[in-house]
């Protein structure tokens, strides 16, 4: 879509007037321009000038006009003008006003047989004037298609190359899209031919059959190894179209079809224009170009097209997740720095969805209230509690039922927390929260009043949680969030792992251990254990406390010595099941044995034995399942920093893999992962790069992946203001979110399906707060952002915490 120039965008490149800026990658940046009057837009694509002072680049990018020059055709972007001497090169390309394939396919789903044949034998005759001037494309790939009206169009010849030329880069070097590649692209850029292309068409063309990458996700290097051995996943691709596709994605290139035979495969049945979600997609970039297209001057930063004919700027745009950010990427400003796997601004979006794992097997037995089952079957007074992320299984569901109320409680209530919190857990006594500066305080659950603050008295030098430029995580003296369990909290801070009166606060034992790593660390209870990190001068280690006495029993290392930041994760234990306890190691999640520390397994190889990173930063376990979100980048938004949601499914226990959940195609960008009980799977949406993707709540159905309920959030009321949501759960068949006023409930009948959304006004909320702004330039300070509220349900009462300390309880609506 159509953004705003910034103030150090240029107005004019070449004989092009800039109007709006369509994004950015690597290598520079791509501007929307007119020439002289003339009413045929253009792709202005700039190269940024450290890029352009490398030695053999303009040759490289003089090579690119030529090779555009040389093609044209229907299914083609021409090449309008380009100058790789200019002080910026740049080139200029027809403006398609239409979506990107893969933009097309997450917003109205996979295509149909017809459309696909459509699609495919566009493609394949621009493929086939490609190849009839000697030239390879090299990268054809959704994010290289575009969907205008009257069909598709191939776009970017950036690593395109005359098959009879020198390579002007090394020839070992890999080339292309690693989901899209071809067996001979994993070989070597040099042994790419006409046929690759043919090959990663065919891939292309199964994305849109299926919205799924025929090769699989997870690490890059699984990835390649799939696409080397040529093990792709036609299963669920429509029978009259895997007979063709299955041709073209065989690893002898001489076997596969031309471009041209293949256009002639895909043409009988082919429709003869786009489904109307599509179509619709389509109408709105032609309305967005056209009220830019109208504006007397460029589109100006703080205007989308549609403010800009109406003179009405809209505030940010803000996802929906714990932290409301002020914007970062305003005129003059960088990028933000971005973390490992997941960006910064997505580990800020999920900040209470990775909240507290709570220990142990949950039981309940309470005067006039249910009673819960431990593991073996039998009831137990022992109570664990309610953590960000539901139970102790981490899967967003607390299995409580109504009946189940905290000890005392007997009306609605409001207490207060000295600091904006940062983590809380709630049990039958007390709610307890993690504050911005490293402390603690506990309320009671009955009545809301102050019980008691711990300080660990380790010198906090003033600075509060947050994330520096490079976006590593920072917390006062390591504080982790703590955990409650029966009449105990559990936490560590200053390297020490304590056990405290859950009433009094006072100190029970406390032994050495590991600090926080990251925002959601903290203990974990099951049975007579507490499993936390261990401290260690090197990698990373899991241990095991005695729950009475706080002595060691075992400690299992998670991860080697010397690895790099990148490779640095939530080294802490973040579910069990009763049977295994589940921690994040160096390969991905491991479950161990908690009685001996025995490994069990690693998710995405056999017990015992290493494998490759399935790309999991969490776990969520229910029933005989566990999950896991896994995230690709899909090239959408600021930068290319969009991502698309992946949750895999492991066998509970020994973590080997089951596949993956499906998801509507239409629901995977943005998404995060919230919760899973046996019905329905629960995402949280936004992402503050691509605007495409709404704010809202996704309840999908576990067995068939069929959408079952959206419901938008309303992240900013009014200009200037922010109103995050809370990272919704499930309780008593009841799917629980709320936002800074408002309590939201969503049942689930038993047969799966969901009744009516209520609202419910929290009394005493905060409500709706001005969005904050200051200098983010040296990181981001959580004491100055707007959190999300913490939801906590305990059976048939729900605690919410709010950004500014307040603590409301109120009755679980019927």
């Amino acid at each position: 879509m159509l953004g705003p120039l910034r103030d150090d965008s240029p107005r004019a490149i070449g004989p092009y007037t800039i109007r709006a800026r369509l994004g950015a990658g690597g290598m520079g940046e791509v501007f929307l321009g007119d020439r002289g009057g003339s009413t045929a837009p253009a792709a202005v694509k700039t190269v940024r000038r450290d890029v352009a002072r490398d030695p053999g680049f303009r040759d490289r990018f003089r090579r690119e006009i030529a090779v555009a020059r040389s093609v044209t055709g229907a299914h083609l972007a021409p090449l309008l003008d380009g100058d790789a001497d200019a002080d910026v090169p740049w080139l200029a390309t027809a403006y398609v006003a239409g979506p990107t394939l893969s933009a097309a396919v997450r917003g109205a789903g996979a295509l149909e047989d017809a459309e696909v044949r459509m699609l495919g034998a566009g493609l394949a005759r621009a493929l086939a004037v490609v190849h009839a001037a000697g030239i390879v494309h090299r990268d054809v790939k959704p994010g290289n298609v575009m969907l205008a009206a009257d069909g598709p169009r191939l776009i970017d010849f950036g690593i395109a190359r005359d098959t009879g030329a020198t390579p002007l880069t090394t020839t070992s070097r890999m080339v292309g899209s690693p989901a899209f590649m071809s067996p001979e692209h994993v070989a070597g850029s040099g042994r790419v031919v006409p046929a690759s292309d043919v090959f990663c068409l065919a891939s292309v063309l199964c994305f849109a059959a299926t919205g799924r990458d025929p090769f699989g996700d997870g690490p890059v290097a699984a990835v390649l190894y799939r696409v080397k051995y040529v093990e792709a996943d036609l299963a669920d691709v429509p029978d009259g179209l895997r007979a063709v596709l299955e041709d073209c994605l065989t690893a002898d290139p001489a076997a596969r079809p031309t471009a041209a035979a293949l256009a002639e495969r895909l043409t009988p049945g082919a429709a003869t224009g786009w489904p109307a979600p599509v179509g619709a997609q389509i109408a709105e970039y032609d309305r967005e170009l056209a009220r830019v297209t109208a504006l007397d001057g460029p589109l100006l930063p703080g205007y989308t097209p549609t403010e800009a004919a109406t003179g009405n700027p809209a505030g940010p745009h803000r996802p929906p997740g714990s932290v409301h950010l002020a914007p970062t990427q305003g005129p003059g400003l960088p990028a933000p720095a971005r973390r490992p796997r997941r960006g910064l601004a997505a580990v800020l979006v999920a900040l209470v969805l990775l909240g507290a794992a709570t220990g142990g097997y949950l039981g309940w037995r309470e005067r006039g209230g249910g009673s819960g089952a431990s593991p073996g079957g039998g009831a137990t007074a022992m109570v664990a509690g309610v953590g960000e992320k539901g139970g102790p299984d981490a899967s967003g569901t607390v299995p409580y039922g109504r009946d189940v109320r905290p000890a005392g409680w007997k009306k609605p209530w409001r207490g207060a927390f000295a600091e904006p919190p940062l983590g809380c857990s709630a049990g039958r006594d007390v709610l307890v929260c993690r504050l911005v500066d490293g402390t603690y305080e506990g309320l009671s659950a009955a009545d809301g009043h102050h019980l008691w603050t711990f300080d660990s008295g380790q010198e906090m030098s003033g600075r509060q949680a947050g994330y520096g430029p490079t976006g590593a995580f920072f917390m006062p003296a390591g504080a982790t969030v703590p955990t409650v369990y029966d009449d105990t909290v559990l936490l560590a801070v200053g390297d020490r792992l304590h056990a405290l009166d859950a009433r009094t606060g006072k100190g029970r034992w406390e032994t050495r251990a590991g600090a926080a790593l990251a925002l959601e660390s903290a203990p974990l209870v099951v049975g007579d254990l507490v499993l936390a990190a261990a401290s260690a001068s090197e990698g990373a280690e899991l241990a095991a406390y005695d729950r009475r006495t706080g002595a060691e029993k075992w400690r299992k290392r998670l991860a080697e010595e010397d690895i790099a930041m990148a490779q640095k994760g939530n080294f802490w234990p973040v579910a069990t099941d009763g049977r295994a306890v589940y921690a994040i190691g160096l390969e991905g999640p491991k479950a161990f044995a908690p009685e001996d520390g025995r490994l069990l397994g690693t998710a995405g190889g056999d017990a015992g034995q290493k494998s490759a990173n399935s790309g999991c930063a969490d776990l969520r376990v229910r029933g005989a399942s566990a999950f896991c979100a896994s995230f690709v980048p899909n090239g959408e938004g600021y930068s290319g920093f969009g991502e698309d949601i992946v949750v895999l499914r492991f066998t509970a226990g020994d973590l080997r893999s089951e596949g993956r959940v499906k998801l509507d195609a239409g629901l995977v960008s943005g998404a995060t992962l919230a919760a899973v009980d046996d019905r329905v799977v629960v995402l949280s949406r936004g992402d503050e790069y691509v605007e495409s993707v709404p704010d809202e709540i996704d309840v999908v159905s576990r067995a068939d992946g069929r959408t079952l309920g959206r419901f938008p959030l309303t992240p900013h009321p009014e200009e200037g203001t922010s109103n995050p949501a809370s990272v919704p759960l499930i309780v008593a068949d009841t799917v629980v979110w709320a936002d800074t006023a408002t309590l939201y409930t969503v049942p689930v009948r038993p047969d799966g399906t969901l009744g009516p959304l209520r609202r419910t006004a929290v009394p005493g909320a905060p409500g709706p707060s001005a969005t904050p702004e200051y200098d983010r330039a040296q990181g981001i300070e959580l004491g100055k952002e707007l959190l999300a509220p913490r939801v906590l349900p305990v059976g048939g009462v729900v605690h919410l915490v709010y950004d500014d300390g307040t603590a409301v309880s109120v009755r679980l609506p019927d």
